[in-house]
């Protein structure tokens, strides 16, 4: 029954009055005006990763303390953290840290072969470098679904000085091991999808000149099967974002979401402080992925968000801030 309300939401969103509705949001999408999405930003540029240009947004008090790292996940952007970044804003002692790796958001369209957790953690890493010198205090790390994997993946391979900094995590829908094979990544891995593979491959202009045609009508339903119960504007919001994912990185991630493992972090996790948050509902990682997370790191604590899925961070913002609360207060104490 749950399965079928979502998909039953994901037909409502598209109606031609909802379809109509879908293409606005999608136009408004990184204006830095509109809500839902990233507001007021103190700062926003480019850094160049190896001849890939990723963009990086900052919301706060250059001189804090802590600076809060949020890596989005899977065919979304930066926009999918407006809720925490809000939240963060009236703090004189954290800024927020954006980053939209390859082939998402405002970055640079990559090809799907350069879409590797590796690739989008080097981004991550090339803005820290830029943005936070060796001066720039400690720093948080927070990723959600892919984003999380890509967070471990940063953990592990960063400069020694660099992990030094960073104090604690929040993994968000998540997992160390491979992807779980039912659900949206049982699509994933389907010969179907890795005949497309090899067709954006050999013509992606062709697919992505047909990409929105097609993506209007199958993002809002992709977006209810991932989702708890959003707000039509949630629903909206998160299809805007999969409609503004190149098909490319659609599928070039195929690989890592669906046989990357991130057990050898496990070493350099269990010494920083953090949470692993799940939904109870979360179709794409199960709570037994979270699970594990939360028996390897030691030191980070399981939350289990009740009736969300896999869109936690828009179906339920306010807990999620919470968690980010939790664990900002474990590596810095709130300033006077």
């Amino acid at each position: 029954m749950y399965k079928r309300n979502r998909i039953a939401a994901g037909f409502r969103g598209q109606r031609r009055k909802n379809r109509s509705t879908q293409r606005l949001v999608y136009q408004r999408l990184h204006d830095h005006e509109t809500s839902p999405g990233l507001r007021n930003l103190d700062a926003t540029g480019e850094v160049d990763n190896d001849g890939v240009d990723i963009a990086w947004f900052e919301v706060g008090n250059p001189n804090a303390d802590v600076t809060v790292v949020f890596i989005h996940g899977y065919c979304l952007s930066s926009e999918a953290w407006c809720d925490q970044v809000e939240h963060l804003r009236p703090r004189s002692d954290v800024r927020s840290l954006l980053v939209d790796v390859r082939g998402h958001g405002l970055s640079s369209r990559v090809s799907a072969r350069s879409c590797t957790l590796d690739g989008a953690a080097d981004d991550v890493l090339a803005v820290i470098l830029e943005r936070l010198p060796k001066d720039g205090g400690r720093i948080v790390v927070v990723g959600h679904s892919l984003g999380g994997m890509i967070a471990l993946n940063l953990i592990r391979r960063a400069p020694e000085d660099i992990f030094e900094r960073i104090s604690g995590a929040l993994l968000i829908s998540t997992s160390m091991r491979r992807f779980s094979d039912k659900g949206v990544t049982r699509i994933l891995q389907s010969k179907l999808a890795k005949s497309l593979y090899s067709a954006i491959d050999r013509v992606p202009d062709k697919f992505n000149r047909i990409r929105f045609a097609a993506a209007q009508v199958i993002a809002p339903t992709i977006a209810a099967l991932v989702a708890g119960f959003p707000q039509m504007e949630r629903l909206q919001f998160h299809a805007a974002m999969l409609l503004d994912t190149p098909l490319a990185s659609f599928v070039g991630y195929f690989d890592d979401l669906t046989e990357h493992e991130e057990f050898a972090a496990q070493d350099r996790l269990q010494k920083i402080r953090g949470q692993a948050v799940i939904g109870s509902m979360d179709i794409v990682t199960p709570i037994s992925q979270s699970e594990l997370i939360s028996e390897k790191w030691g030191n980070g604590d399981l939350k289990v968000i009740e009736g969300s899925g896999h869109m936690v961070i828009l179906e339920e913002p306010g807990q999620i801030s919470q968690a980010l609360d939790e664990v900002l207060a474990e590596v810095s104490p709130r300033l006077p």
